[in-house]
């Protein structure tokens, strides 16, 4: 039987809510949810904040569709060169997308968290499904981050595997879920 929104909710504010006391081990979570929610999620993360931090379990929300964005333009010249290399190979253009963003992820999930914060929710992720590998960054860093990380994924799974999106089944993923 799925979850509803509002029990998958529950049981990501009841990990939130170990982590504002439990600050032993921090790692990286897959919080999944039916890609079909991904509209409704995208619009109740922040009142999800808004609550937690009102229970003094402040989370950081991080949108990686917006960063990664931001991150493109603060490199300059990059959207030209990335322009021309599409002209010439597709291919390539994505790779130097998955290059950025793949560094681009990597130093979010490495950064502490500013106190008092328990917790980094990573949200639209979806948004670089076309040229990351979530599985590649999550298992270089399982076990060696500096504060608890929540990655959530629009898509199916299950003990073994993820599905982003319905658009790749990824069975290396060795990060727990919620």
């Amino acid at each position: 039987m799925r979850r509803s929104v509002e029990d998958s909710l529950m049981a990501l504010r009841q990990k939130v809510k170990q982590w504002s006391t439990d600050r032993s081990r921090p790692d990286i979570w897959v919080f999944v949810y039916p890609p079909e929610w991904e509209a409704v999620m995208l619009n109740r993360f922040p009142s999800f904040a808004q609550s937690c931090a009102d229970e003094g379990w402040p989370v950081v929300l991080e949108d990686v569709g917006q960063g990664f964005l931001h991150e493109v333009q603060r490199r300059k010249g990059f959207v030209d060169r990335l322009v021309e290399t599409e002209q010439v190979s597709q291919v390539d253009a994505l790779h130097d997308l998955g290059v950025v963003a793949g560094r681009y992820l990597t130093r979010v999930l490495a950064a502490p968290l500013e106190p008092p914060s328990v917790c980094r929710i990573l949200v639209n992720t979806g948004a670089l499904s076309a040229f990351v590998s979530y599985s590649a960054i999550t298992n270089e860093l399982y076990g060696n981050v500096p504060s608890p990380s929540v990655l959530a994924f629009p898509g199916e799974g299950d003990d073994r595997s993820l599905n982003l999106l319905r658009l790749r089944m990824d069975t290396n993923y060795r990060v727990p879920r919620i």
